[in-house]
């Protein structure tokens, strides 16, 4: 019998000190892009009440929620989205706040998948909502937002896909379809199925120039180009104002220089039920899902109050590290103080003035000689290392360029009495620097 407390359930992982560094650097990195757009941080609960997540505008089906119950009986689930639990908070707690509003996170949510490729069941979202806009230009900088904070981790070779469910709900509408029917021709254009859109289309009583647009509908991507061949004689104002609205976010993103990313797709259709404008996923190479998923939600708010324009994307972390899967978090440099017999004190006193400077410093506590000392220090990736003698003295070990320097700890510390700037190269906390030659 397994011995289930030496593993981890299916779809969730530990994440080990260099994995870790690295997605902390991305986490940062997209904060920081979203932070200067102007998005604001928020956090919302693990845990929400079920009703929050069923109902008119729901993304996620209940059997991909991981539920239980509180101490009253009622129904829980631990975070399947954060979107529709910022609308909650966004209805609920700054419903009189000048809008639009502007909201950043990151945070880990739940969804019991089956596992299989990049699909977790905890994973890391960093995302953006816009609240309060149903103009395209917030469309337009949701979208930038996003592809300068893939750009702004470093990865250059992407593609972010933009479709509009508004326009295939016109043509549908149009066709005078029900439920099941549109259903099936979804199913038909995302699988482009060309034969099996015929045999629906077929059978309808409408222009054949919408039939042709509607077979056409699943080669219709690229550039805007496809433009002309969507605006075809007899479409509906919804198919109309759908590709009016895609045609001005398309002209605004060129306008912000980011065309070169953009690629139009007018039979992008998952999710139709939650979006009511545009949607967008951002694809990278070694990712099979994408690496970036939004669109826009006007319905969604509704659920909680008032209707309210509102458009959000969210960043897949885990598949963004998977896609840096060669890259190495940067190094900084890092200190091992080994302290000689009786000299013991003199070293905590130097680990503690060097973590006042923000200097990532080692105290060893392995059994051994300073070469036992220096071992560890190489093989655990440190940079240098410091060894303090009890008479005072200490000496300086850098591993990359194995030069040694020899000063005292009264010397070494000066920098919080002299004036003078030291050459280490590294930013100090304090205005006086030493000139020991040390990282700090």
């Amino acid at each position: 019998m397994s011995d289930w407390k030496l593993h981890t359930p299916n779809g969730v992982n530990d994440i080990l000190p260099d994995e870790c560094a690295m997605k902390r650097e991305i986490e940062a990195s997209l904060n920081a892009v979203f932070t200067t757009f102007g998005y604001k941080e928020v956090e919302t609960p693990s845990f929400e009440y079920y009703d929050c997540y069923i109902g008119e505008g729901g993304q996620i089906s209940q059997e991909n929620m991981f539920k239980f119950f509180d101490e009253q009986g009622r129904i829980l689930v631990l975070r399947p989205d954060f979107t529709t639990s910022i609308a909650r908070m966004a209805a609920t707690k700054a419903f009189d706040a000048p809008k639009p509003l502007r909201y950043c996170y990151t945070g880990s949510v739940f969804r019991a998948e089956q596992t299989q490729g990049a699909r977790q069941r905890e994973f890391t979202q960093s995302g953006i909502e816009l609240i309060g806009s149903s103009a395209p230009e917030a469309d337009a900088e949701v979208i930038a937002a996003v592809i300068e904070a893939v750009l702004g981790v470093g990865i250059e070779d992407f593609s972010m896909e933009i479709g509009q469910v508004a326009f295939f709900n016109g043509l549908v509408e149009q066709a005078g379809l029900d439920e099941k029917s549109i259903e099936t021709l979804r199913e038909r254009i995302d699988s482009k199925d060309s034969v099996g859109i015929k045999k629906i289309t077929d059978k309808l009583d409408i222009d054949d120039d919408i039939k042709k647009l509607m077979i056409d509908l699943p080669y219709l991507f690229g550039d805007d180009s496809i433009f002309e061949k969507a605006y075809v004689k007899g479409l509906n104002q919804t198919s109309k104002l759908a590709l009016d609205n895609l045609k001005r976010i398309y002209e605004l993103l060129t306008v912000y220089g980011l065309d070169g990313y953009v690629s139009l797709d007018l039979g992008m259709l998952q999710s139709i039920d939650y979006y009511t404008g545009s949607i967008f996923k951002c694809y990278t190479h070694g990712v099979a899902f994408p690496i970036c998923a939004g669109g826009r939600y006007d319905n969604l708010m509704g659920k909680f109050g008032e209707n309210a324009g509102a458009v959000g994307a969210a960043i897949g972390v885990n598949r963004l590290l998977t896609a840096m899967a060669d890259e190495k978090p940067d190094s900084l440099p890092s200190t091992l103080i080994y302290a000689e017999k009786n000299a013991e004190g003199i070293a905590y006193e130097l680990s503690a003035n060097l973590r006042v400077n923000g200097c990532i410093t080692e105290n060893y506590l392995g059994i051994g000689n300073y070469k036992s000392a220096e071992r560890y220090a190489r093989e655990a990736g440190l940079t240098d290392m410091i060894r303090v003698l009890a008479n005072g003295k200490i000496m300086i070990k850098e591993f990359k360029t194995g030069e040694i320097i020899e000063t005292t700890l009264d010397e070494f510390l000066g920098y919080y009495e002299d004036d003078d700037d030291c050459d280490c190269g590294h930013d100090h906390h304090h205005d006086h620097d030493c000139n020991c030659g040390h990282h700090h």
